[in-house]
């Protein structure tokens, strides 16, 4: 955590920007999801958030109540928005990590890099990373779907082996992310075995550890603005513009300082002898 810190002290011109790229991208996301609700419950999402969200009043709202009480409209021009904000959203997600991962290396090995040239190089990987994630997503919801049409009890059983998989093995995926950002081809997952080896205990308490942090500081800074004259929706939005995108900062550079702890500790290992047969 301290050695985090001190390295976004030392960036914070170029991990401001990123910040800043990650604000303006999810506020076009939001735009986006906020118009394509508004189509799909027929033109009446933003009449009805002012109605039940008197930002002076104390009652709770019952969306509940308002979902039944309109019928779903799967437009076209709905679905594409709707589209539109999850991949926008992704976007802004990955240029922000990979440039301030670029960064955080840079500033690790003692050069220097301008943010330009990062965003550059966030662009020209996002092909490969949102490959990547098409290719876990689609495994996972492809077995899900072969399994059910056999037999709905066998995509229960699957979701459920997802389920401890995930946990296992989620907070691992952050390093091989991180050779991912950094290199133009594929990462090998032999070699992101092998960097973890005799480390994935300490990996993933880590990565959980920095997870949790993180949601308890965007808890409590939430927290602290208390109410916002504004509606509930729309005063979440602006609390999440500010202080997801620094949060990505965050975990991108603490993850990458993962990554070349265990890139030393590989270099630093003897080299392997075999023995004469």
């Amino acid at each position: 955590m301290r050695d985090t810190f001190a390295l976004i002290g030392r960036r914070w011109r170029s991990m401001g920007e990123y910040a800043l790229i990650g604000a303006a991208g999810y506020l076009v996301a939001f735009v986006m999801l906020f118009l394509g609700l508004n189509a799909l419950f027929g033109g009446q999402f933003f009449t009805m958030i002012d109605e039940l969200s008197d930002p002076l009043g104390d009652s709770q709202p019952d969306y509940r109540t308002w979902l039944e009480s309109y019928d779903v409209t799967p437009t076209a021009t709905a679905i594409a928005l709707l589209v539109a904000f999850g991949l926008v959203s992704l976007i802004g997600y990955f240029v922000q990590e990979i440039a301030a991962t670029h960064t955080a290396l840079d500033d690790v090995e003692g050069r220097e890099i301008s943010a330009s040239r990062a965003l550059a190089v966030a662009f020209r990987r996002l092909p490969k990373v949102f490959a990547m994630v098409v290719v876990l997503g689609a495994v996972a919801c492809a077995g899900c779907v072969l399994l059910y049409r056999v037999h709905s009890a066998f995509a229960i059983l699957w979701g459920l082996t997802l389920l401890p998989l995930l946990v296992v093995f989620g907070p691992l995926l952050p390093v091989y992310f991180v050779m991912a950002y950094l290199t133009p081809g594929m990462p090998s997952p032999r070699r992101w075995m092998r960097l973890m080896r005799g480390r994935k205990a300490a990996i993933w308490g880590r990565v959980v550890l920095i997870i949790i942090a993180v949601q308890v500081v965007s808890i409590a800074i939430s927290a602290s603005l208390g109410p916002m004259p504004l509606p509930d929706l729309y005063g979440d939005l602006i609390i999440n513009l500010v202080v997801t995108p620094l949060t990505f900062v965050f975990t991108a550079v603490a993850y990458l300082l993962i990554y070349a702890d265990l890139v030393t500790r590989e270099e630093s290992a003897p080299a392997e002898v075999e023995s004469p047969s």
